[in-house]
């Protein structure tokens, strides 16, 4: 009988074990956290798309198809301010590259300009917004996230973010 207690006790230890090894290995690799000298940026796993549609400001639709030879990748970022006092950034084509560490890169595109006016209505409307775009101004403590659009070569593996609005700052992305 004393054995049996035994062995149940040992049961519910490994079980609570094994469910917190779980929950922790599972979480570890959504998204990355890399600092710089005035920011912190966090980045998600890119995703890939042969179009992108979104909502602009007046209501109507926009869709965004890549150039010839190209996909379109999508990345969730979330720039924190958390040590200095203001921090005014501008968010356009030049503000990130995407790529590989072996050298292929390219840029973020401007999400108003290589869209066009669409009526269809696909199922993943709006599913990359808010769209990172233009001026924001980042007071310390605060942050602001959204989603990046880059039109590259489809040989290119997006796997790498080289941040350059304000900060200088390189941030592998999670798989």
């Amino acid at each position: 009988m004393k054995e049996n207690k035994i062995n149940k006790i040992k049961i519910a230890f490994i079980s609570i074990l094994l469910f917190l090894l779980i929950g922790c290995w599972g979480d570890s690799s959504s998204s990355n956290i890399t600092k710089g000298r005035t920011i912190a940026l966090e980045t998600f796993a890119p995703v890939v798309r042969d179009r992108i549609t979104f909502t602009d400001t007046e209501g109507n639709i926009r869709l965004i198809k890549p150039k010839q030879d190209n996909k379109l990748v999508a990345v969730k970022v979330r720039i924190i301010n958390d040590s200095v006092t203001y921090v005014p950034l501008f968010i356009d084509t030049e503000a990130a590259e995407l790529g590989d560490r072996g050298g292929a890169r390219g840029w973020n595109i401007d999400p108003y300009k290589n869209s066009v006016s669409s009526s269809s209505k696909e199922a993943e409307l709006d599913k990359f917004t808010p769209l990172l775009s233009g001026h924001i101004e980042l007071n310390k403590g605060f942050e602001v996230s959204g989603w990046m659009i880059f039109d590259i070569q489809r040989s290119i593996q997006p796997l790498t973010i080289w941040w350059r609005e304000s900060d200088d700052i390189t941030s592998d992305l999670p798989k």
